[in-house]
């Protein structure tokens, strides 16, 4: 799980490359007589804008060979950052051509061809649909379920639009062989919407779970305990999260990402949330042998060997820092961990007797720091900030690996802190779901 720029530099050139490969094969072969640069500049727009949409599809998160190499926090912000540069590309695309020749206004004109004219009005205000309702889902009064199923067909309504358009005009893909590689490749990026959606939900299909147990934890947060049911279960390492549907089937809508709080020793697993959203608020009534279904497991939030502990977290943050904790405490791990746990109120630190009970059987650190103490308090108060960092970092900061799951506020401000106090970018994780 190493971060290293050799990694980095293998996957952003495969990257550029793919993103590039539309308007490479493109200008493969016989080139057709220039138009001018202005016309000719929203035509390689386009190209890279669809390069780019059709990207979003295999760098979503979700395919493991790639997820490792920068952990899931950072691609899915860079997936996140990525749709915004695609949109400004495809929309520059058709502004910039009819801006070089008003003909091209035609395209768009039903009596001419009203396929072509329904296709075309449709990407513009679904490619800005599909952004607005990504960066401002909560506004839209969207719930997660129909805010995938939105985002879902409205990508692949464009994908397929933009492809279909690039082959039909035909200009630079003229010739038959790059109709059917420029098809091929963007029928695998849509494959990779139906494997998500149907093909991995049947595979979890056969390895079913059931909650054995709902807990109620402090800090409004509740623990499901899941079981497997005719099989062995899922091997993880902790630190790691699976995507969690509840219900008698895995072909659902509802479909969320937990972090794995339990050791990644057990055959068993569960996870905490907070009960805030539409789904996780629901969990205190769940019936124990409620059918589940688990994809994953995801993420390298985890542990680097041979390196000590030093972690940042906030809230309901915690869930992936238990399970380290939980699994070198039964492991009896000797390696140093210091936790700095933030949270509003003392009554609301969730695991918090767990977490001193553990800290007197390994050489664990707990530095609670709350918001509004309660009178007598003689902990860290306020919010973590370089001070407070600076004060608790380790006299040998590089033995370590730095470890940063909470609220954004919190997490971009010791990720900063981090840097300015010097450690190594290489050494420090963070997970930041509520981006997702």
């Amino acid at each position: 799980m190493k971060y290293t720029l050799k990694k980095a530099g293998i996957w952003l050139g495969f990257y550029v490359v793919l993103a590039l490969f539309p308007l490479g094969l493109g200008i493969m072969g016989n080139l057709p007589a220039s138009r001018g640069f202005a016309l000719e500049l929203g035509v390689a727009l386009g190209f890279i804008g669809l390069g780019l949409l059709g990207l979003q599809f295999l760098y979503s998160g979700r395919i493991r060979q790639i997820a490792p190499s920068f952990g899931m926090d950072n691609l899915i912000q860079y997936h996140r950052e990525m749709g915004i540069i695609a949109f400004l590309f495809i929309l520059a695309h058709p502004i910039i051509i009819i801006s070089a020749d008003v003909d091209f206004l035609s395209y768009f004109d039903p009596d001419e061809n009203l396929p072509r004219a329904v296709a075309l009005i449709f990407v513009i205000p679904a490619t800005v649909l599909l952004i607005a309702s990504s960066l401002w889902r909560l506004r839209f009064g969207l719930s997660y379920e129909k805010w995938r199923l939105v985002h879902g067909v409205l990508s692949l309504g464009v994908l397929f639009v933009g492809a279909a358009h690039s082959i039909q005009v035909a200009h630079y893909l003229e010739s038959l062989w790059k109709q059917l590689i420029l098809g091929g490749v963007f029928v695998y990026f849509g494959y990779l919407v139906v494997h998500t959606r149907l093909v991995r939900p049947w595979l979890n299909l056969r390895k079913p779970y059931r909650v054995a147990d709902v807990i109620a934890e402090r800090g409004d947060s509740w623990t499901l305990e899941l079981e497997p049911e005719g099989h062995e279960g899922k091997k993880f390492e902790c630190g790691q999260f699976m995507w969690l549907s509840l219900g008698p089937t895995p072909f659902s809508m509802q479909q969320h990402p937990f972090s794995i709080s339990s050791a990644c020793t057990r055959r068993s697993l569960s996870v905490t949330a907070k009960a805030l959203g539409d789904f996780t608020s629901t969990w205190k009534d769940i019936e124990p042998g409620t059918k589940a279904f688990l994809e994953g497991p995801f993420g390298s939030f985890t542990p680097v060997p041979g390196k000590n502990l030093f972690m940042v977290a906030g809230g309901i943050g915690i869930t992936p820092v238990m399970s380290m904790i939980r699994t070198m405490h039964q492991r009896k791990d000797p390696r140093k961990v210091v936790l700095i746990y933030g949270n509003p109120d003392w009554e609301g630190v969730t695991f918090r007797e767990e977490l001193e009970e553990i800290s007197r059987q390994i050489d664990l650190k707990v530095l609670h720091v709350l918001e509004n103490p309660p009178e007598g308090w003689k902990g860290e108060t306020g919010f973590v900030d370089i001070k407070m960092l600076d004060k608790y970092l380790p006299s040998e900061p590089e033995s370590f690996a730095y470890y940063i799951c909470g609220p954004k506020p919190m997490q971009d401000a010791a990720e900063l802190s981090l840097r300015d106090l010097g450690i190594d970018w290489k050494l420090v994780y963070s997970e930041r779901f509520q981006i997702i």
